[in-house]
C-alpha cells in the first residue's frame, strides 16, 4: 500500500540552498506577492482612470498594499508557527527521547493531516522498536544460557580458565536481566 501525503520531491538539488526560518520564507513571499498585487492594481488604475497627481496615486496604492501584506504575512507567520513548527519541535524531541532508548508513544494531537502522518509513522517506528528490544533481550538472554550449558559441559581440566569465563557470562545474563527488567518498568 503506498502512501502519498506528501508530493515527492527530489532531496537533492543542483543548487545548494541555504536554509532559512520558515517566516523569513514567508516574508519574502508575502513582499513578493504584495508587489505584484501593486503594480498589477496600479497598472488597471492608470490605463482606466489616469490619476492626476502620480505621488499621492504611489502613496495612496502603497500604504495599503503594505498594510494588507503586513497582515497576510502576520496570520500566514501564527498559523505556520501553530501547525507546523509547534509540532515540529514536539516531534524533534520525541525523536531525541526515541535515541535515549525511551520507547513511549508520541502523543500529539494535531490538525495538519501531514504532520498526522508523521506522527502515526513515529508511533508504528516506536512500537516496532519496542517488541524489537524485548525479543532481542529475549534471544540475547537465551545465547548467554546455551553458553553457560556448553561451559559447564566442557571438561573440568583448567578449572583456573573456566572461572573467569563463567563469571563474565554471569555479569552478562545479570545485565541482560537488568535491561530486561527496567525496559518492563518502563513500559507499565
Amino acid at each position: 500500500m503506498k502512501t502519498t501525503a506528501f508530493p515527492h520531491r527530489s532531496v537533492k538539488s543542483e543548487f545548494p540552498q541555504r536554509e532559512r526560518p520558515l517566516t523569513t520564507i514567508l516574508l519574502s513571499r508575502s513582499l513578493l506577492i504584495g508587489a505584484a498585487a501593486l503594480a498589477l492594481y496600479s497598472a488597471f488604475e492608470i490605463i482606466f482612470d489616469p490619476p492626476k497627481d502620480i505621488l499621492n496615486f504611489l502613496t495612496h496604492h502603497f500604504i495599503h498594499v503594505l498594510g494588507i501584506g503586513v497582515a497576510v504575512w502576520s496570520v500566514c507567520c501564527w498559523a505556520v508557527r501553530e501547525n507546523v513548527l509547534f509540532p515540529l519541535s514536539v516531534i524533534s524531541r520525541h525523536l531525541y527521547r526515541l535515541r535515549s532508548g525511551r520507547f513511549e508513544s508520541l502523543p500529539l494531537q494535531t490538525r495538519s493531516s501531514e504532520i498526522g502522518v508523521i506522527v502515526s509513522g513515529i508511533n508504528s517506528l516506536t512500537e516496532r522498536l519496542r517488541k524489537a528490544k524485548v525479543g532481542e533481550l529475549d534471544r540475547a538472554l537465551t545465547s548467554v544460557q546455551e553458553l553457560r550449558a556448553r561451559l559447564g559441559k566442557l571438561a573440568v581440566r583448567d578449572e583456573e580458565q573456566k572461572v573467569p569465563v563463567m563469571k563474565c557470562v554471569t555479569r552478562l545474563e545479570s545485565s541482560l536481566l537488568g535491561l530486561m527488567s527496567s525496559d518492563s518498568k518502563r513500559h507499565k
